[in-house]
């Protein structure tokens, strides 16, 4: 046998922050069973043994990079396997000592199964619902053809400017300066990376990238929808920011996303529209079989009543 823990004194909790789902209660749910050729024994001792099948399933429930770090470093896959040779050791001590028998534990153990047996059949009717690939795709492109305006794409423009902050006379100055100087054929980038105070198109020569109308303050807007060719200037434009001299680089017309470009996204929709009207049609087809008990809810609530801890007395204030 292995011997995979090499030092037995690690801390129990040592794993927690990757293995969350390694509660005590999950312990009562028997993880699903995963062949493979051969099991062999990983860990044994104080009536409990872990095998290598019992670690496969533990694995193949993480999250893949969790699963990944785990199986990268050997010394969390050995406090993994301390950790579940622990546990069961714990729950074969606990039956021993004749705690399965305890109301509360069997309470838990039957939430636990419920539990584990509920989200099994959701699974089983979101994976019967699925549909496949090409249908999804039929659907998808239902989709796109009758909601055009979800795709819909705004006309958007792309522009550079060169901002001179404050709205002092010398900041106009600075600016009206600037202008000279850029229509006597001055290079804007060099001027922007210069002059401007925009910190976050400044580097880039006033480069402010593709913006749909009405994204930038009205004044900025109104100026660059005046512009009408690439390459126009406009003159000192005064915003809340400061003075603003803007050059049109291009416009691009309102447009529609491609099919091919959201065709992952419907079909996610299409996939996950089937799987929860599927759940959700076996859940009313439950929940219309149930029939309640009116006496036996209001006898229920009477009796919970009684139970409740009397009231505190108020004290009488001396006189």
């Amino acid at each position: 046998m292995l011997n995979l823990l090499s030092s037995p004194h690690r801390s129990f909790g040592a794993l927690r922050p990757l293995t969350a789902h390694f509660a005590l209660v999950t312990a009562l749910v028997a993880a699903p069973a995963f062949s493979q050729s051969k099991s062999e024994v990983l860990m044994q001792g104080a009536g409990a043994k872990i095998e290598t099948s019992d670690v496969q399933a533990e694995l193949q429930r993480m999250p893949v990079t969790v699963r990944e770090r785990v199986l990268a470093e050997p010394d969390l896959l050995r406090q993994l396997i301390s950790n579940l040779h622990l546990r069961r050791a714990f729950a074969h001590d606990a039956d021993r000592q004749g705690l399965s028998k305890n109301a509360e534990v069997q309470y838990k153990l039957q939430t636990a199964r419920e539990n584990a047996l509920a989200e099994a059949l959701i699974e089983q009717i979101a994976t019967t619902a699925t549909p496949n690939t090409a249908a999804a795709d039929k659907l998808a492109a239902t989709i796109y053809k009758a909601e055009p305006q979800r795709f819909a794409v705004p006309a958007q423009t792309r522009a550079r400017h060169i901002l001179i902050q404050g709205t002092t006379p010398e900041s106009r100055a600075k600016a009206e300066k600037l202008l000279i100087e850029l229509k006597a054929g001055a290079n804007f980038e060099e001027l922007a990376k210069a002059n401007s105070s925009d910190p976050g198109s400044a580097a880039k020569g006033g480069d402010l990238g593709f913006f749909p109308k009405g994204r930038m303050v009205k004044p900025f807007d109104e100026a660059v929808d005046a512009l009408k060719t690439p390459g126009d200037l406009s003159g000192v434009v005064e915003s809340t920011f400061g003075y603003h001299i803007i050059r049109l680089e291009e416009r691009q017309p309102a447009s529609t996303k491609p099919f091919e470009e959201v065709r992952e996204q419907l079909r996610a929709e299409v996939i996950g529209k089937a799987q929860q009207d599927a759940r959700m049609k076996e859940v009313e087809r439950l929940r219309a079989q149930a029939k309640g008990d009116e006496t036996a809810f209001e006898a229920f609530i009477a009796e919970q009543k009684k139970q409740l801890p009397a009231p505190a007395a108020t004290a009488t204030p001396a006189k």
